[in-house]
């Protein structure tokens, strides 16, 4: 949970560098890096407005919902607040799902297609995963599961158990560590 303004701007100074380095001109034409600052911006909004609720914060976190929603639309994605570390990469836009229980560490890397979340709707553990993971396209990390830091998840991967040591390769479906 992002708590000061030096913290809001090292997330997105850090989401910046994973995603290719600061834009040149107002983020024109990189709907990605708009996408994460406001996510980084809704944090600390949230976050003022939980600690002492005010009606301007009020309106202005509907307002960056508001825009974080039209611009996930047009992305694809589904990326709740509070859930992602800072340096979070996500290469290119498609269908991009994560639950909001779900944890995810720094400098994770995302393709596109993936799907991290519950198994179900009764069980309300969601995936916890470690920090430089690489999460390939069309991969799935689904329920109460925990990934170590420096994992590499290949495509189309289905995770439905944890994986607790660090620097493997998994892949396959279901998953398992792979040389």
């Amino acid at each position: 949970m992002i708590t000061s303004f030096r913290q809001y701007r090292y997330y997105v100074e850090q989401d910046e560098q994973a995603n290719g380095g600061k834009h040149r001109f107002l983020y024109i034409g990189d709907e990605i890096k708009k996408y994460l600052k406001l996510m980084r911006c809704r944090e600390y909004i949230y976050y003022l407005n939980k600690r002492k609720p005010n009606a301007v914060l009020k309106i202005y976190d509907n307002y960056l919902r508001y825009r974080l929603h039209k611009l996930g639309v047009k992305l694809v994605f589904g990326i709740p607040i509070n859930c992602a570390e800072p340096g979070l990469r996500i290469d290119h836009f498609g269908f991009v799902a994560i639950n909001g229980k779900a944890k995810i560490g720094k400098n994770c890397h995302i393709y596109g297609d993936i799907t991290i979340g519950q198994k179900s709707p009764d069980n309300d553990a969601a995936p916890i995963i470690g920090d430089n993971v690489v999460i390939g396209g069309g991969a799935r990390i689904i329920g109460p599961v925990k990934i170590a830091s420096n994992v590499m998840i290949g495509a189309n991967a289905v995770v439905t158990h944890s994986f607790l040591e660090e620097g493997k390769n998994i892949a396959g479906v279901p998953a398992k560590v792979i040389n």
